[in-house]
């Protein structure tokens, strides 16, 4: 959202054209997305709609223990693409601290994706995880006497 208003704040001051993407350059980054914001955000929507709703309502909110697996999937997952991208981009002389370092960045970065991601589920949806109670435990007739 922050690099959505900063692109669209610095078209103003750096003049964008259609014609500087494509170069490679962070500018032609910003101007793919100063152009293209639209698209971007009706797959957002799309994918959200058509993808995310549905299983969301199929795992998270038919029971607390659908929504306890859900969102540990969704941790290591997390976890495991946080190391997986850090172990790609981090340069080999720079030792483990810088690994762990990034690592720990794109971990926070992704599991606040997925906290703002999953509170605007239940905002979207409007329900919340039902919890299924079980019913008492009747005494036998036997047990009774």
């Amino acid at each position: 959202m922050a690099f959505a208003v900063f692109v669209i704040v610095s078209a103003y001051a750096y003049a964008m054209q259609p014609g500087d993407m494509g170069e490679g350059s962070v500018h032609a980054f910003m101007a793919c997305f100063y152009y293209c914001w639209p698209l971007y955000f009706l797959c957002a929507i799309l994918t959200q709609w058509i993808v995310i709703v549905p299983l969301w309502e199929a795992f998270v909110l038919q029971s607390a223990n659908g929504a306890l697996v859900t969102f540990g999937l969704v941790g290591v997952a997390c976890i495991g693409a946080a190391l997986g991208v850090a172990s790609i981009i981090s340069d080999d002389q720079s030792g483990y601290n810088n690994l762990i370092g990034l690592a720990t960045i794109m971990l926070f970065i992704q599991l606040a994706y997925w906290g703002v991601n999953f509170f605007i589920m239940f905002l979207v949806t409007g329900k919340t995880v039902t919890l299924r109670m079980r019913s008492p435990i009747q005494p036998s007739p036997e047990e009774s006497t």
